[in-house]
């Protein structure tokens, strides 16, 4: 009779780090979609790739919202963005929202850079301060084309 103890140590190994990725990821979209009240904001850009409906919002490095809806402007061509934020944020109305990447290899993310005004922003309003995704591509592209 043959013993399958190294067979079956490896597939308890394996359910154990499928388990823990899965709790992982379910803690993660809990802590998103656990945002309580929201106040929707737009914004528009040129560019936006990398973010897709679900990337977070980031301001201070703190997730405090989500991308909720994404559409094209069929009379300027810019991508329109529909926001999620806590309500518990209250944004100046001069605040500057851009696209960020993580890294060389990291995922995209709305980033939120706080205004000085002392008038906040309103439920629906639109960023007045954007900046597009930066495409590395192209950086590249024009660096090596001098």
């Amino acid at each position: 009779m043959k013993t399958y103890s190294f067979e079956f140590i490896i597939g308890l190994i394996v359910i154990f780090i499928a388990g823990w990725f899965l709790i992982g990821v379910l803690l993660k979209s809990e802590e998103i979609s656990n945002l309580g009240e929201v106040t929707e904001y737009t914004a528009s850009f040129d560019d936006i790739s990398g973010i897709s409906v679900g990337s977070e919002i980031k301001l201070a490095g703190v997730t405090i919202g989500r991308v909720k809806k994404l559409s094209l402007d069929s009379f300027s061509y810019t991508a329109e963005v529909v926001l999620e934020i806590s309500s518990k944020i209250k944004l100046p109305s001069d605040s500057e929202i851009a696209i960020t990447s993580e890294g060389l290899l990291g995922g995209s993310y709305v980033s939120i850079s706080p205004g000085g005004s002392d008038t906040f922003m309103k439920e629906n309003e639109k960023f007045s301060y954007t900046q597009s995704s930066l495409s590395l591509n192209n950086l590249l592209q024009k660096f090596f084309s001098r």
